[in-house]
């Protein structure tokens, strides 16, 4: 003998279920994330922005120092020379004009 599982909603025919707008199931959107949130510009950005108005390419010391003094953030040698050097090798906004040393792609015309 087969026994039947008890009553639910996926034993009934689809008819007789009530109707649930399909945004009922959507996710909701996520919660940010806890701790540090990211608030305007990154790093790299603000390394951009400096660039721009030193005018000329500048070392990598000259960069933390206007880092420092311009948006009042220390930020790590290590990692910007990194960030940096990446974007330099992708051609992305940045060209290394000596050791250490950064400057402003040209825009093209």
């Amino acid at each position: 003998m087969i026994s039947r599982i008890p009553s639910s909603p996926y034993s009934k025919p689809l008819s007789t279920l009530n109707s649930v707008p399909c945004a009922a199931f959507a996710a909701a959107p996520p919660e940010p994330a806890r701790g540090r949130r990211r608030q305007g510009l990154s790093q790299v950005d603000m390394a951009c922005d400096i660039l721009k108005k030193a005018g000329t390419p500048l070392h990598i010391s000259e960069l933390l120092a206007r880092l420092r003094s311009t948006f009042h953030l220390t930020v790590d040698r290590e990692s910007l020379v990194s960030s940096l050097t990446k974007k330099v090798a992708r051609g992305d906004r940045f060209i290394r004009t000596g050791k250490n040393t950064f400057g402003l792609r040209r825009e093209a015309p």
